[in-house]
């Protein structure tokens, strides 16, 4: 400690001088030095107790700052049938590549099926977009360069999954503009409005369409759903299949969609180990349980009977003469396509589930989680620390525990609990990730109960985002089907660490969330949702008292100009964070047209190439394709130094460059060359001359 000062000492007294002429003496009797010496020690007692804060307290300081940390999340993905169909998998079916387990999320029903072919309808019949066949990696405009109501594009399958308003899910991915921004929920914009076909048995029906892709403007799903039972097929050249018809009905695009594949049809997969699940029934319902472990599967079966609250445990019965068994028993059988149909035994109704909904809970688990299902008894003080079964990370979004009262556990009366369920006359507990362990906050009325896990997950949060093209294999029921992920799946995510807040609190810092200067109202349009924006300035007009914001959008065209859809977005989205009282104006960029006249002398005819040094001029000026801003001066070195970074340029002897409407008196040779604050160049006459 007394090194550090003595060290910090010197540096300080070697910049006194620096810092101040007036001070001279600085030895140690004088009182300067003495102050020097107390903010120096102090200094580094605040540095040390910077070091000693706890990450614990960094992440209470982002608390209050409104940074909660981030909940992990699972990866997903969406697969499609990589063998002949038709296939149905249950909830909880497992998929692996390689040690890395995903599962259905819910039930999937006859899948089968796969898109044979992307058409569009001309006046001699069909024809197929080639650029969206497997292997050709080339961009397709379904709907043509400029799209336009009663436009459409035909999807063909072989096969679609079978069921009375069966979901079809399809992935398109699209070429979207560099430039585009994210859509927004919050900031909705509608740049068209499909409406998708299908011919059945009653003519052709409408479908209804979940569309994430925005009109295919970006990558995303597409659901439809459809009664397939009353579809038919079409013979479309040499192929037959279903044909489904996207049609656009109302159109305001901003550039033409781009497709570079369609995938489909697709369910979806998520990243998560399910150690133990339960399923809930009613008290009439027959109740069919798919064995989605690749082990044995355990079954623990829960009922609540007619006047009770809570579920009490049936225990199995397996020998002969079920039909005379009295008591609280069940008896599994397995059917033929493999489910375990689950039966109350009692010959004299006395013990039967009461006909309810969620009347019956039945817990499905495998062998690891039979030896750590039982977690121990509730003490009763608070914040009670419980270990979980070891093996990796839970899963706490889908964890549930059960509370079983004292005495025999056939007899006992159990309840279950999800984490977080703050509720009178219940258990409160929550988990803590950092530990692996759940902690007890109020046992409340169940002190001395016994706990056991009823639902429990693994997962590997971010270990789990794999890149596209992988094959999957199912495991359990189902064994051996073969799946593949066609595109990325969204990403997962572990929780975040007090860093990781940090740097997040840092980055929102630094977005704008109100406008105030001119840099704000540019960084906010620039970063309207849904919309391609090239070029943005802002200024202050005086005479109208008013902040102009001048746009140049990210469309096609030789000069871009505002659609009156991104001409109300944008004030829409400014509205909402601009100062009350301001006026902002949003209008196009003013295009001023530039010519040149340049001499030349040409050092090296062999190389000299004027084509050359006239691109080179073009790019300068071309606001619309360089990276100047809006309004900002032509620059006169940037200009020449491209102009002799020519092959074969020898001296500039002359150059000139007058832009349209600006006064002759605000030109001087050799310097920028200043242009009003609204305007975009572009290049007119270009005059060379070689000397």
């Amino acid at each position: 400690m007394m090194e550090e000062l003595e060290q910090l000492m010197e540096e300080a007294v070697s910049l006194a001088g620096i810092y101040s002429e007036e001070w001279t003496n600085r030895n140690p009797s004088d009182p300067g030095m003495t102050i020097l010496e107390n903010l120096s020690a102090l200094h580094l007692l605040q540095r040390e107790a910077a070091v000693q804060v706890t990450e614990a307290a960094r992440v209470g300081l982002l608390k209050l700052a409104g940074f909660m940390p981030q909940e992990p999340d699972n990866a997903r993905l969406v697969v499609e049938l990589a063998q002949e169909g038709p296939f149905s998998f249950p909830q909880h079916q497992k998929f692996y590549v390689d040690n890395v387990c995903f599962e259905t999320e819910a039930g999937v029903r006859n899948m089968q099926g796969r898109l044979l072919g992307v058409y569009v309808k001309g006046r001699d019949g069909f024809r197929e977009i080639k650029e969206l066949k497997d292997g050709v990696p080339l961009n397709a405009r379904p709907f043509g360069s400029h799209p336009s109501a009663g436009d459409a594009v035909y999807f063909l399958f072989d096969e679609l999954p079978c069921g009375r308003k069966a979901g079809v899910r399809l992935y398109a991915e699209g070429m979207g503009s560099g430039t585009r921004n994210p859509f927004s929920e919050e900031e909705p914009v509608d740049f068209a409005r499909m409406q998708w076909s299908c011919l059945t048995t009653r003519g052709h029906e409408d479908i209804v369409c979940q569309d994430g892709t925005h009109g295919f403007l970006q990558s995303g799903e597409i659901v439809l759903w459809i009664n397939s039972d009353r579809l038919v097929k079409e013979q479309v050249g040499a192929r037959k299949g279903y044909l489904l018809c996207c049609r656009i009905v109302e159109a305001a695009y901003d550039r033409a969609p781009e497709i570079a594949a369609v995938h489909g049809p697709l369910f979806s997969l998520i990243q998560r180990d399910t150690q133990s699940f339960s399923m809930n029934f009613g008290g009439r319902e027959d109740i069919r349980i798919w064995p989605v472990f690749p082990e044995e599967t355990f079954l623990f079966v829960y009922v609540r009977e007619q006047g009770r609250e809570d579920y009490i445990r049936y225990a199995e019965h397996a020998g002969p003469g079920s039909e005379e068994v009295q008591g609280r028993y069940y008896e599994k059988r397995e059917m033929e396509d493999g489910r375990l149909q689950i039966c109350f035994l009692d010959g004299q109704r006395r013990y039967l589930p009461a006909e309810e909904d969620n009347a019956v809970v039945v817990i499905c688990c495998n062998r690891e989680m039979m030896l750590h299902r039982e977690m121990g008894v509730l003490g009763g003080w608070e914040n009670q620390r419980l270990d979980l079964p070891p093996g990796g990370c839970t899963d706490a979004k889908v964890l549930r525990i059960g509370v079983r009262r004292p005495g025999d556990e056939r007899g006992a009366g159990c309840t279950f609990f999800r984490p977080g369920t703050d509720k009178r006359d219940g258990v409160y507990y929550t988990y803590e990730d950092g530990s692996g362990q759940i902690c007890i906050h109020d046992a409340g009325p169940y002190t001395g109960c016994h706990i056991f896990l009823s639902d429990y997950a693994l997962s590997v949060w971010d270990a789990g985002n794999i890149r596209s093209g992988n094959v999957l294999a199912s495991a359990g029921g189902n064994a051996g089907v073969r799946v593949r992920n066609p595109v990325r799946g969204m990403e997962g995510r572990a929780r975040e660490s007090a860093k990781d807040i940090r740097k997040r609190f840092l980055q929102d810092m630094m977005q704008p969330v109100s406008a105030v200067t001119e840099k704000d109202y540019k960084e906010l349009v620039m970063q309207t949702p849904g919309l391609c924006i090239h070029k943005v300035t802002a200024y202050y007009e005086e005479k109208r008292n008013e902040i102009c914001v001048a746009v140049m959008p990210g469309t096609e065209g030789p000069f871009p100009r505002l659609p009156l859809l991104y001409r109300r977005q944008i004030e829409r989205y400014l509205d909402k964070r601009k100062i009350l009282t301001a006026k902002v104006s949003v209008k196009d960029p003013t295009y001023i047209r530039v010519d040149v006249y340049v001499t030349v002398s040409v050092r090296d005819r062999e190389t000299w190439d004027i084509q050359k040094v006239r691109q080179e001029i073009e790019w300068e000026l071309d606001d619309r394709r360089n990276t100047r801003e809006i309004g900002q001066s032509i620059s006169f070195d940037s200009l020449s130094g491209r102009i002799r970074a020519c092959p074969g340029t020898g001296h500039i002897l002359e150059l000139k460059a007058i832009p349209a409407g600006v006064p002759g008196r605000f030109i001087r040779p050799g310097t920028d060359i200043p242009i009003p604050p609204d305007a975009a160049c572009y290049p007119g006459d270009i005059v060379i001359r070689e000397e």
